[in-house]
């Protein structure tokens, strides 16, 4: 059994709890999809078979990300010493709204698998070759802009990076770090949308939102406070492709 059978698998296994909207089946079968990813770059697979796999991810996005913002708002809830009841409540309705949102999931059919292609170490060192000179590239551009959207789309890049570096060994820890901490971004975007665009515990909304505008500010700090080694290893990388 090849990568491929072997995560098509998995996924099988999980598609019961995933169709019944299970929290921690959603969040396996979003990291199987960026892994998964991963590998059909790798063996240029059809288009097709690609974009039934990123549908998928797509299909649950939104209750994973609900999912993510909710813990961050209870956690912050906790820390404003809100009453009981009304953390009670908030437990209540934000699971009925989650409940909504999982309802409107249209999974699609479950994804094919492809064949490993032959010289499979060659094709992912050529790759991650290239990805370290654009992510190098791409870094220079994501500190200068005042806007979050270039760092969201510079964590989609270093995120398949390492599941392509992954497909060798293990992901540097440089990468990891960095990864933690552009995914408490994302999460914190997140959250201020949801605040902003829905009525939760209004009292307490705006110490929610400074709290998540703070979170977002200290992950892009640390973001650049880890960069360093990680541009190291990137560079390291890069030169190691010329030799």
């Amino acid at each position: 059994m090849n990568r491929f059978e072997k995560t098509v698998k998995t996924l099988d296994q999980l598609w019961p709890d995933l169709q019944q909207g299970d929290p921690k089946a959603i969040h396996e079968a979003r990291k199987l999809t960026r892994k998964v990813q991963a590998q059909l770059r790798i063996a240029s697979a059809p288009k097709r078979t690609k974009r039934a796999w990123r549908d998928l991810r797509r299909a649950v996005a939104p209750v994973r990300d609900r999912d993510a913002v909710g813990q961050h708002l209870l956690q912050a809830l906790r820390e404003l010493e809100v009453p009981p009841q009304a953390l009670s409540d908030f437990e209540q309705a934000w699971a009925e709204r989650r409940a909504r949102t999982q309802a409107e999931v249209a999974l699609p059919d479950l994804p094919p698998a492809v064949k490993r292609p032959k010289s499979w170490k060659a094709r992912v060192k050529e790759t991650l070759c290239s990805d370290a000179h654009e992510l190098l590239r791409e870094a220079e551009q994501v500190f200068q802009s005042p806007s979050t959207d270039p760092w969201h789309e510079w964590r989609k890049h270093l995120k398949r990076y390492r599941y392509t570096a992954e497909l060798m060994g293990d992901a540097p820890e440089a990468l990891l770090a960095v990864l933690e901490q552009l995914g408490r971004l994302q999460d914190a975007q997140v959250a201020q949308t949801i605040l902003t665009e829905e009525d939760w515990v209004p009292q307490y909304r705006e110490a929610l939102l400074r709290r998540e505008a703070e979170a977002q500010h200290h992950a892009q700090a640390r973001v650049r406070d880890l960069w360093p080694a990680l541009k190291a290893y990137l560079e390291q990388q890069e030169k190691s492709c010329d030799e």
